[in-house]
């Protein structure tokens, strides 16, 4: 199930269903710890007196997610006639304090005063499993706290009209105070609460004590548990009411009670003003100007910027997606670091100037960098080793377990960051901790006869060889490599790294392209010194060549493997778009044909745009590159989120929404468009 929203702080990621349903709690990493036990749902449900009760999975409530514009606030509404109530969902992390608040603003259809009880259920999967977990009321702030080690979260509230007929637990003791002392008039917080046993020995979970409109008010529990409380709230006939819920997270019980203050001190108007504020300038710092490109595709545009910043990790790994119901399919998720990935978001992040992002993507990199120059497979948000299915050892040889073009692609995009921010202290900086080495590495990597790369893995992580698009990423690495040698003054290093990219991009010519298809191959493989195996596969990856700059986008061998590659790789439904390459049968819903290759992708659907784009002389020639902007913006859902891949025939998403190499693949796309569309028309 894609996500609906996804709302964060570089600490903190919360996803939501499209029933306004919390899937999936990240903390203290983006990605990593996941706290809802990937994908478990977190319930929220009401109670009306007189009407009865009903989660936000029933189908009686009418759900429209919706983001604020330009901002990570939620702005959902609901609409429940049976109840009937209307509320509007306010969801937020705020952009510093590590606070998820939940605000909703409430009010009668009818006319008709009503007392109501609005339910919140969390099964917490503290660092990703159930156990050793214990949850407990506290009466001084009147919240419930789950703990476990160095992992606290603690559930406050409040409503703006308290019932207190309806009221089991008021607030007391220093939360009272402190209330007073603010002068927050009519602010009750928690006015009921349940804590027990989820997920063991049959026990569903304490969101079923909700059901009848009351809770036990039990107050602790340990192991496997969870926690249900109720805020109870007045509904006038004529005025909103709003209920808020925050949940606070940290490393100790003081961290949380100190943030629980903090909203209680603030007020949730005053954090979600700042939060909304936030992000709001980020996507606005740039001034960009976008041409002739329509509303909806500018929309997206600073969408995608806001996406793309919630999968940065404070510590600068930028992970590729949270969405852990891709967890159903391989008992994996995308929530690491892949160097690939955040190189190319890197590059996209650059171009609309949200350099920070990218720094510390680099100094991640240089963190996680082996000895020997190389990086790995893929990285947790922490820095530690990802899982991988690269072996180390396969028909009797020892084998590097990598995807060479992870460590070549970061070398390029850091170029293209000095290119654009011209810092040289730091371009100093990462060439001690990572360029020379990486260069080092990719020029020993090779075979001294041809000067191609040893063998390593695709892009797509599916075969191992030697592939037309890893040529052209260590090419473009070494290329990069020798700049940032140069500029920097260290010639004897530029000059071997100028030589070995040469060799590498001669090597590219005369062993990959097929002068029968008028195409370069996919991948070839070597033993014993010559060619055994020639995969004419049509590949998007060998977009690869002139993205990076190997060769002109106008190359005659480039437009002869473009053109091909676009009639082989269109999908010829409704839906459109193009597969990664023929017979691609991962997440395949149908059986392939010639007219269905694959599952579109947004990525390679737009690299093809792009194409288009860096070829166009006239301003009509661009005139396929909107239609492909367009196209993408009407895969993204109402909340403007883009998957992986889609089913050809439904358009369904697939894997994983959203994925933020296909956000920055449209950011990419969309500048591009612009900065051509400007210079031919002037």
């Amino acid at each position: 199930m894609p996500r609906s929203l996804v709302i964060g702080n570089g600490q903190v990621l919360a996803a939501f269903d499209d029933r306004l349903q919390m899937r999936d709690l990240y903390f203290p990493h983006v990605g990593m710890e996941d706290h809802t036990g990937y994908g478990n749902v977190h319930r929220t449900g009401i109670f009306v007196e007189g009407r009865g009760f009903a989660w936000f999975s029933d189908s009686s409530w009418s759900v429209e997610p919706r983001y604020r514009m330009d901002s990570l606030v939620g702005e959902s509404r609901l609409k429940n006639e049976h109840l009937g109530i209307e509320l509007i969902a306010e969801d937020f992390v705020h952009p510093f304090y590590n606070i998820l608040i939940r605000n909703f603003r409430i009010r009668s259809l009818d006319g008709i005063a009503k007392k109501i009880r609005v339910y919140f259920h969390h099964n917490l999967f503290i660092y990703g499993d159930k156990q050793k977990d214990t949850a407990f009321y506290e009466p001084f702030t009147n919240t419930v706290i789950h703990y476990r080690q160095t992992r606290y979260f603690l559930i406050g509230g409040e409503t703006s009209d308290p019932d207190a007929s309806l009221t089991g637990r008021v607030g007391t003791g220093e939360y009272q105070s402190v209330l007073r002392s603010k002068e927050r008039l009519g602010t009750c917080g928690i006015g009921s609460y349940s804590i027990g046993k989820a997920n063991y020995q049959g026990f569903e979970g304490t969101w079923r004590d909700a059901e009848d409109g009351a809770l036990s008010n039990t107050t602790i529990d340990q192991g496997s548990v969870d926690s249900t409380v109720g805020i109870h709230a007045l509904l006038p006939p004529n005025r909103e009411t709003t209920v808020t819920l925050w949940l606070c997270m940290g490393r100790n019980l003081e961290e949380v009670v100190n943030l629980h203050q903090i909203v209680v001190t603030e007020g949730q108007q005053r954090l979600q003003s700042n939060c909304h504020n936030y992000w709001k300038s980020l996507v606005h710092m740039a001034q960009q100007s976008f041409g002739s490109l329509s509303e909806r595709i500018v929309d997206l545009y600073r969408r995608s910027l806001l996406l793309i910043r919630l999968h940065a990790d404070s510590a600068g790994g930028i992970v590729a997606a949270a969405d852990a119901d891709i967890m159903a399919f391989n008992r994996d998720t995308y929530t690491y670091v892949w160097p690939r990935d955040g190189a190319f978001i890197s590059l996209a992040l650059d171009q609309a100037h949200l350099h920070e992002v990218t720094r510390r993507f680099f100094e991640f990199c240089a963190r996680v960098q082996t000895p020997d120059g190389y990086l790995l497979h893929k990285y947790n948000p922490d820095g530690s080793l990802g899982s991988s299915w690269h072996p180390w050892y396969r028909d009797g040889e020892a084998q590097m377990p990598i995807q060479e073009d992870e460590t070549a692609l970061v070398i390029y995009a850091l170029w293209k960051h000095f290119e654009r921010v011209q810092d040289f202290e730091f371009l100093q900086e990462m060439y001690e901790k990572f360029v020379k080495k990486a260069g080092q590495f990719l020029t020993e990597f090779r075979e001294d006869a041809t000067g191609l790369p040893f063998p390593s893995y695709d892009p797509w992580e599916e075969h191992r060889g030697i592939f037309t698009y890893t040529v052209a990423t260590v090419a473009a690495g070494l290329h990069a490599a020798a700049q940032i040698c140069q500029i920097l003054g260290h010639h004897t290093h530029s000059e071997r790294f100028h030589t070995a990219a040469d060799e590498t991009r001669q090597a590219l010519h005369f062993h990959l392209y097929d002068e029968k298809e008028k195409r370069f191959m996919k991948m070839i493989r070597r033993k014993d010194g010559r060619t055994v195996e020639r995969d004419l596969t049509i590949d998007t990856s060998i977009a690869a060549i002139w993205k990076l700059n190997v060769l002109p986008a106008g190359d005659p061998r480039v437009v002869s493997t473009m053109e091909q590659m676009k009639q082989a790789l269109t999908v010829r439904t409704p839906i459109g778009g193009l597969a990664r390459f023929t017979h691609d049968m991962y997440h395949a819903k149908v059986p392939l044909t010639s007219d269905i290759p694959g599952n579109p992708w947004i990525i390679t659907t737009l690299w093809e745009a792009q194409w288009r784009i860096a070829q166009a002389k006239t301003l009509e020639d661009l005139k396929p590159a909107r239609q492909t902007l367009e196209w993408a913006a009407d895969r993204a859902s109402r909340t403007g989120i883009l998957p992986e891949q889609m089913h050809p025939i439904t358009g369904e998403p697939l894997s994983v929404a959203p994925l933020a190499w296909s956000h920055a693949t449209f950011v990419e796309t969309v500048l591009q468009f612009v900065e051509k569309e400007r210079g031919l028309a002037s």
